[in-house]
């Protein structure tokens, strides 16, 4: 998306050429994976800038559209909202919560977990905290102190229920919980939130994925899978997603018939995807 609808942009790449040396660089190669360890990257895409120095400036993931992209820019050539400019500011007094809280944010996409620790926890009790940042830095602490498997997410959670970020809380605790193969409390946690989540279709299909792979409350999965697919009655890419999730529980279900019958319907909405065809040819193999 960055090279068909960003970089490709007229205004961008004039920029871009003005003011600064692009290279564009394979991640997955042996060079490219030198340089994303070196500067700890922790995504992709990964755009990072460097002055002549070698000294970082700042550090972007993620789709950005041209205009997002070009503001990006321009206050990187202005040297405004970078990470030098704010841990400048900081180091020299100020103790603002939103400057905190934005230099937080940037030193956790570096991988400087201990300066954003520090920065969290002072954002969370400062007196001009705002809603906001006080629970995406709650959230900031709570993924950080997951990499030493300490459970603080799971704390704001059942203390903030009703929290704006609740969704993407448990859903950041149920991936955690999956890498570290605690298969009890993940499906606790999704029992828990099931109901609450109800209208939520990716976090339903989500739900009928994992029981599938499994193996798990299977007749539940169908139920919630099925309830996915009725609130996405117009997207058919979505509808094809789903139903191959519904084909796989059904595959599970030993029901191969109906998982034959499902994936042709995903096949249907989007007949170039190979990945469901590979789906239905797995399933034809186990009725042969």
């Amino acid at each position: 998306m960055l090279d068909a609808d960003t970089f490709s942009n007229k205004n961008v790449a004039n920029y871009t050429n003005q003011n600064f040396i692009p290279f564009k660089i394979n991640a997955e190669s042996k060079s490219g994976m030198e340089l994303f360890n070196q500067f700890k990257g922790t995504g992709y895409p990964f755009m990072i800038f460097i002055d002549s120095n070698n000294n970082e400036i700042e550090r972007l993931y993620g789709y950005l559209p041209p205009e997002d992209f070009i503001t990006k820019l321009e206050n990187i050539t202005k040297g405004v909202n970078t990470f030098s400019d704010l841990h400048g500011k900081y180091l020299l007094g100020d103790k603002s919560a939103e400057t905190m809280f934005i230099l937080a944010n940037k030193a956790l996409i570096r991988g400087d977990d201990s300066l954003s620790i520090v920065l969290y926890k002072s954002v969370i009790i400062h007196k001009n905290v705002s809603w906001d940042m006080f629970h995406q830095s709650k959230l900031g602490l709570g993924k950080i102190y997951l990499k030493s498997d300490q459970l603080d997410l799971k704390n704001y959670i059942d203390e903030f229920p009703e929290s704006p970020l609740i969704k993407e809380s448990v859903n950041t605790l149920l991936s955690y919980y999956q890498s570290k193969d605690m298969q009890s409390s993940e499906i606790k946690l999704y029992n828990n939130y099931l109901n609450k989540f109800i209208d939520d279709p990716w976090f339903l299909n989500q739900f009928s994925w994992r029981m599938a792979e499994l193996e798990l409350d299977l007749e539940n999965a169908i139920q919630k899978i099925n309830l996915a697919l009725d609130i996405a009655l117009e997207d058919k890419e979505k509808r094809a997603m789903m139903l191959d999730t519904k084909a796989k529980v059904f595959w599970k279900l030993k029901k191969n018939d109906d998982a034959i019958i499902t994936i042709n319907q995903s096949i249907e909405l989007d007949p170039e995807n190979s990945y469901y065809l590979n789906q239905k040819n797995k399933y034809l193999q186990s009725i042969n």
